[in-house]
């Protein structure tokens, strides 16, 4: 579908945009301006400012949010500004749209997905139903839906993260905009569909002369993606330009910092350089850096999986078929692989939620079978648990403390002793102990998964299973997590699984890794060499793919 209409040599502007929400300010004195048929990457960590810019442009603001210095134009004129001169109708839906960071939550579960499209088409163009279905699959085929009929009929539930995310583009597109916002599109993604959604954008806008705002927080996006970038810092723009400028020379502290936290492609420095070593003034080459330990070589096996099957009801595929690893004590394990390859299942089967239908899996020497109190006791006391996302991890209404304590006094501490070993257990996740008298909406995203972390240490386990923990943080925020959590294992001898679709935190964390596809392993071994030498077409595609600081 070739665009209708040309859009103006300048798609999208602010000119010196201040915004505040009741009276306090959120941005200062912004000025940007994205060109027709180009990108611009807003990054920075979370509370930059970046989302907000967006919504400014769109009309978007949250309750007693108002625009107080400067002006916004876009497609028809301009839209907002301080002054008695009236903006022009923001041309939402249609000449400009959104594409948002989590496709479940922006998609309506009770409709189905043509549905939801075709009532973007109808409200914005007047189509009939048979001429909104036809665009629609249309744009299925556009955004390379594997298969626009079922997408058609499918519920968002029914469809992979990166299918519904596609659902999303093709909705983004549905009324040939001349400009997208896209906040966050592939963060949750792991790196092959990062990359081909990344290329799927790149594409369509090409061929429709799309202007394109990429919010985002992964710097290896805004390399892959971006003509021009600004990096924001508490709602200013501190440095911006051309993206190979910026990254290859930056001149403000806060972007080399952003630049410098990533995980290296070489080697395993720890700690890691975190954004304090330089807003700070001090230089992070300066500062001693050790290399992260391997565990010794006549350690004994923690974690045994043998021949692991599992097959799910209705599916004719199996989720695993013939699983088989191990895992040392006080060694680091990675499992990669795309979605749905079985990464998550093979988790919760050695946390005993799953029982196998073939196969066995030890755990300290005894074996993870059925569910009976004593062995269900005897996995929780050696494994913890730190999930993706440390907000629906958490109960909001109950205090941190007392989250903790509900653990510590399960396995055997009086009210008194699991207080103290409360406050232990808060301080060496780096958090002060008045963190235990707070609620998880006090604290930022780092400091909830510092507290997730903190809860998994509280049974004193000898595995902890990090579920693509540092998936959703900022890059600053994941430096201080990893740190952490080499520091954590270093410690108290703690065993890792890492399971991440971030190649490059996988090769740095973990000693070993495992890579699965459809089930299987496919390739293991020593990860530098894994990565450096890959063997398996699926390794070379994930690598390939990039991820994290992975070539």
């Amino acid at each position: 579908m070739e665009p209708s209409k040309t859009p103006p040599s300048v798609a999208l502007s602010w000119a010196g945009v201040s915004v505040s929400i009741g009276d306090q300010p959120v941005l200062h004195d912004i000025h940007l301006e994205v060109a027709a048929g180009a990108t611009l990457a807003l990054v920075g960590e979370s509370g930059s400012g970046k989302t907000m810019c967006c919504m400014a442009a769109l009309g978007l603001l949250p309750e007693g949010g108002r625009l107080t210095q400067g002006a916004i134009s876009g497609p028809g004129g301009v839209w907002a500004q301080v002054g008695p001169e009236p903006g022009v109708p923001i041309p939402r839906g249609s000449r400009v749209t959104m594409v948002f960071q989590e496709p479940m939550t922006s998609l309506d579960p009770t409709m189905r997905c043509g549905a939801q499209i075709a009532e973007v088409i109808r409200r914005h163009s007047g189509a009939d139903a048979a001429r909104a279905k036809e665009q629609v699959l249309g744009l299925f085929q556009e955004v390379q839906m594997p298969d626009p009929l079922r997408a058609w009929s499918a519920y968002p539930h029914a469809l992979s993260g990166g299918q519904k995310q596609r659902v999303l583009i093709a909705m983004a597109l549905a009324n040939d905009p001349d400009l997208i916002l896209a906040d966050e599109p592939t963060t949750a993604l792991d790196s092959t569909l990062r990359a081909e959604l990344l290329d799927l954008l790149s594409e369509i806008q090409r061929k429709r002369g799309l202007a394109l705002v990429l919010v985002t927080h992964d710097m290896e996006v805004v390399e892959r993606a971006a003509d021009h970038v600004a990096v924001l810092r508490h709602g200013r723009v501190v440095e911006q330009g051309e993206v190979r400028q910026v990254l290859e020379a930056p001149q403000h502290s806060y972007t080399r910092g952003l630049l410098a936290c990533r995980v290296p492609k070489k080697g395993r420095p720890s700690p890691l350089p975190v954004l304090s070593d330089f807003l700070d003034g001090r230089d992070s080459n300066a500062a001693e850096a050790g290399e992260i330990t391997l565990p010794d070589a006549d350690q004994p096996v923690l974690l045994q999986v043998q021949g692991a099957w599992k097959t799910y009801a209705g599916n004719a595929s199996p989720a695993l078929a013939d699983v088989s690893l191990s895992l040392a004590r006080g060694g680091t394990l990675g499992i990669v692989g795309g979605s749905g390859c079985g990464k998550t299942t093979l988790a919760r089967a050695i946390l005993g939620l799953h029982r196998l239908d073939q196969g066995a899996i030890q755990i300290a020497d005894k074996a993870v079978e059925g569910l009976a109190p004593d062995q269900v006791k005897h996995i929780r006391s050696n494994v913890g648990l730190v999930f993706q996302d440390p907000r629906a991890a958490l109960n909001p209404t109950r205090k941190v403390g007392a989250a903790i304590c509900e653990v510590l006094e399960r396995w055997g501490h009086d009210k008194a002793s699991a207080e103290q070993e409360s406050r232990q257990l808060i301080r060496s996740v780096g958090l002060e102990e008045d963190a235990l008298h707070r609620r998880p909406d006090a604290f930022s995203g780092g400091q909830r998964q510092r507290i997730v972390i903190a809860r998994a240490l509280a049974a004193n386990p000898k595995l902890l299973i990090c579920d693509e923990a540092v998936a959703a943080l900022d890059v600053s925020v994941q430096a201080q997590v990893l740190n952490l959590l080499v520091k954590l294992k270093e410690e108290r001898g703690l065993a890792l699984m890492f399971i991440s679709h971030d190649l490059g935190v996988v090769r740095y964390l973990c000693d070993h890794t495992v890579v699965m596809d459809q089930g299987r392993v496919v390739e293991s071994g020593v990860s530098d060499v894994l990565w450096s030498t890959p063997n398996h077409e699926v390794t070379r595609r994930l690598q390939a793919a990039g991820g994290g600081s992975i070539a």
